[in-house]
């Protein structure tokens, strides 16, 4: 029996390396790409580039990933409340949350990393550093 995945990535191109951590025994997968690659004043009035790239972010990772995507979609900038919005719809058996180095993160992501390990509403948490491609 497969599981069912939540992926949540604020990293462009993080498919390889997700791929290899997940494995082939994937269900379903839904991918959350929180909407972090903006800046402070674009962050406070909610841009809707960034919105609309982490949408096409959403789909272009899940078309990578195994298993049968449930939902490909932009979050909230916030991980830790974009992966409480996806388990509200989704029943995770786990979460694998992709990040950039400490060094790499964008301003958003610096501030939205906070407390999601080592899980979220009893749902186990597996963080992945992953150094973008340039």
């Amino acid at each position: 029996m497969g599981r069912n995945i939540l992926v949540v990535s604020t990293v462009d191109q993080a498919e390889s390396t997700l791929r290899s951590r997940l494995g082939e025994d994937v269900d379903e997968v839904r991918v959350v790409v929180p909407v972090v690659k903006q800046g402070f004043l674009d962050w406070l009035a909610n841009d809707e580039a960034a919105f609309a790239e982490a949408e096409a972010e959403a789909q272009r990772l899940a078309d990578a990933l195994p298993g049968e995507t449930v939902e490909a979609a932009a979050g909230e900038a916030d991980v830790r409340l974009a992966i409480q919005d996806a388990l509200a719809e989704f029943p995770a058996d786990e979460i694998v949350v992709a990040l950039h180095p400490d060094d790499e993160a964008p301003f958003a992501e610096r501030l939205a990393q906070g407390d999601v390990w080592p899980s979220v509403e009893d749902v186990p948490v597996r963080v992945v550093v992953v150094h973008e491609q340039t």
